[in-house]
């Protein structure tokens, strides 16, 4: 079959990687298996796409919609509990009333502080030290003293000590983090040589011995496949072989697209790239023999389950640690439709507050206050 560098413009795209038998001819098993993989790869290369385009427009849409709609909840709730503690001060309310009110603003303020990106004002800090009875500041001092005493119990196992930095110093934190990663890295490197050594020392079985050099003799042919087709199609790609300016700008992408699937062992693309660019049809396929095909079916195999351990990983990728953080490995699944519904929730819940902050600052404040704290006491005796 006459080859070709470059698809001309009226030629039909090429299809998928499928073996077809002319007339009624059957394909075989490890033909059959061959199509069922190489659309598996498909189909999962796609559902990453599609999953990959979810979560970056789930990202944008909490930059653009959830994040401000999440500070008009604490601004709004800062003046809430301003209003609320007023009236607290005030001492208009009957005792019950009263403490009610205080667990009231116990909770915005919990809600608060542990939704805040910021050191509170010292509004919301002295109204907490006075609700509480602590001071904000011992209080933090002492959460730090308990969250370092915490992490040193973690550290104390890989031998690191912390003691002499201070648990906000990003930098200095970061540092002791890759230090532990090393050393977990140099254990897990020790004890696998250990059992290393520990498997050398048995004696294998003439079957181990049988089974380890047919599993090399599988990587070599494996290798020599994937390297003959690289090899193959690098010359065709070449660019420093093209003299046409605007094919040597094709060939620089395609070189790229093929370094990419070789490095990455990726035999379904370095096939599609040998279809698209040599063969003009996929009838040569139904002409690899058995024993190319058993080495091609166990490297797509592979490639498939890289695959489906990729798709799961996706919500693990660190541009989207925001999102899990938030939602957990419910964000997996719908990340687009969870971030639209907490759109939502965020808006009613500023507008709720905003209605409240409206009715206490009315004349009929303590009204509002009473009915409010009726559904509050309603609500904690459903908990109780």
């Amino acid at each position: 079959m006459q080859q070709q560098t470059l698809p001309s413009d009226n030629q039909p795209k090429p299809q998928g990687l499928t073996i077809s038998k002319a007339g009624k001819q059957k394909l075989s098993k490890s033909q059959e298996a061959f199509n069922k993989l190489t659309q598996k790869i498909e189909k999962l290369q796609k559902d990453i796409e599609k999953k990959q385009l979810q979560f970056d427009l789930a990202l944008k849409m909490y930059g653009n919609e959830l994040y401000p709609a999440q500070l008009r909840i604490l601004q709004t709730r800062h003046k809430l509990i301003t209003i609320l503690w007023d009236i607290y001060k005030s001492h208009k309310l009957a005792k019950t009333d009263q403490r009610h009110l205080k667990n009231v603003l116990q909770y915005h303020l919990q809600e608060y502080f542990s939704l805040t990106e910021t050191e509170p004002d010292t509004i919301l800090q002295n109204i907490f030290s006075e609700i509480e009875g602590i001071d904000y500041d011992k209080m933090m001092q002492d959460e730090k003293e308990n969250e370092t005493a915490r992490m040193q119990d973690m550290f104390d196992k890989l031998d690191i000590n912390i003691a002499d930095i201070d648990i906000d110093d990003e930098a200095a934190m970061a540092a002791k983090l890759t230090e532990a990663k090393q050393k977990m890295a140099g254990m897990k490197e020790r004890n696998d040589e250990r059992d290393r050594l520990r498997q050398a020392k048995k004696k294998k079985t003439s079957k181990q011995i049988e089974s380890e050099k047919m599993q090399k003799a599988i990587e070599e042919m494996k290798q020599k496949n994937i390297s003959t087709i690289y090899k193959q199609l690098a010359k065709l790609f070449h660019p420093d072989l093209e003299q046409d300016t605007e094919r040597k700008i094709e060939k620089e992408i395609l070189m790229k697209e093929l370094v990419a699937a070789y490095e990455a062992k990726n035999l379904h693309a370095l096939l599609s790239l040998e279809l698209k660019w040599i063969h003009k049809e996929t009838d040569h396929l139904e002409n690899l023999t058995e024993e190319k095909l058993a080495i091609y079916l166990q490297i797509l195999r592979e490639q498939a389950n890289g695959l489906e351990h990729q798709k799961i990983r996706i919500f693990q990728q660190p541009q989207y640690a925001t999102l899990v953080n938030l939602f957990g490995f419910s964000a997996h699944r719908y990340p687009v439709e969870i971030v639209r519904r907490a759109v939502i929730n965020a808006a009613e819940i500023a507008q709720n507050f905003e209605s409240d902050i409206k009715d206490f600052e009315s004349s009929m404040a303590l009204r509002h206050v009473k009915q409010m704290l009726k559904q509050w006491k309603y609500r904690e005796q459903e908990f109780d």
